[in-house]
């Protein structure tokens, strides 16, 4: 079977209950990581500390899987956090995940199957469940294209990869250029840079993770800081030719007017046309 690190980073501001949850809900998964890659990115709170030092993990054979804590004298943002993550890790194979989610049970098995039938991918994800309080309380369902010609097509209009779902191959990342510092966009800004270098990527249509929003998730994507983060994500796009002029024009006509509503209206436009609502619970 396919061995694979897992990779997650984590900085002082987080839930230490977040952070058990999501830590907990590996336990259940039916294939588990070789590795467990944590990334302290600054000095952390004596709570999320206590999490972490407490955390241990058995694998089927009952041996203890390695915990592998990275900790970075300050803190240097999400996309440098995961650079240095990718290179500490020891698998070729690596996944992501945020700290504050919950993990499928059959997520991995789902990618590991997908993997070993498609050895040409380098980038695989799936979908997610959006929730604030539990995860049996789906908010929204967050849909991503799953063949590589749609996710070619999606690309040039929104990130094609839920980011805390995605499994990728370290070297594809390294060739890339691997993450780096790109405020708000770190995720997005590497998949473009993959997928112009040739890398085959794929969705799984299942969800893999239940991912936690809360009442600030929203007020976070607007305002003139967003603004130009769009910006420059967009110059991206039109710099690595993944669009053309017009659509670049067209990219930024739409968004930036929307990134000046109040929090409140941008969510429910979120909602409307970047999501697929879902009332029922989710078990």
């Amino acid at each position: 079977m396919t061995k694979f690190s897992l990779l997650m980073c984590i900085y002082e501001k987080e839930n230490p209950k977040h952070l058990k949850q999501c830590l907990d809900s590996l336990g259940e998964a039916t294939i588990l990581p070789n590795e467990i890659v944590i990334v302290k990115d600054g000095p952390l709170t004596d709570e999320l500390e206590d999490v972490l030092s407490s955390y241990s993990l058995l694998d089927e054979s009952q041996n203890y899987i390695d915990i592998n804590l990275v900790a970075l004298p300050e803190n240097v943002t999400l996309g440098p956090a995961r650079a240095a993550g990718v290179e500490a890790a020891k698998n070729e194979w690596i996944a992501i995940m945020d700290t504050d989610d919950v993990c499928r049970k059959d997520r991995f098995a789902k990618q590991i199957k997908m993997i070993e039938q498609n050895p040409e991918l380098g980038l695989i994800g799936g979908q997610i469940t959006e929730f604030t309080d539990t995860p049996k309380q789906t908010i929204t369902i967050r849909n991503v294209p799953t063949n590589y010609a749609e996710i070619l097509k999606f690309v040039k209009i929104r990130n094609p990869f839920n980011h805390m779902t995605v499994m990728f191959k370290k070297q594809a990342v390294i060739e890339a250029g691997n993450y780096r510092f790109f405020p708000w966009f770190e995720d997005y800004d590497l998949w473009t840079r993959m997928i112009k270098n040739g890398i085959m990527c794929a969705n799984l249509p299942d969800i893999l993770v239940d991912a936690r929003i809360d009442n600030k998730t929203f007020g976070r994507r607007r305002g003139m800081s967003y603004i130009r983060a769009e910006w420059n994500m967009q110059k991206q796009l039109r710099k690595l030719k993944l669009v053309s002029t017009a659509e670049f024009v067209r990219n930024v006509a739409i968004r930036q007017p929307i990134r000046m509503l109040p929090s409140g209206l941008l969510a429910s436009i979120y909602r409307i046309f970047a999501r697929k609502g879902n009332k029922q619970n989710n078990d």
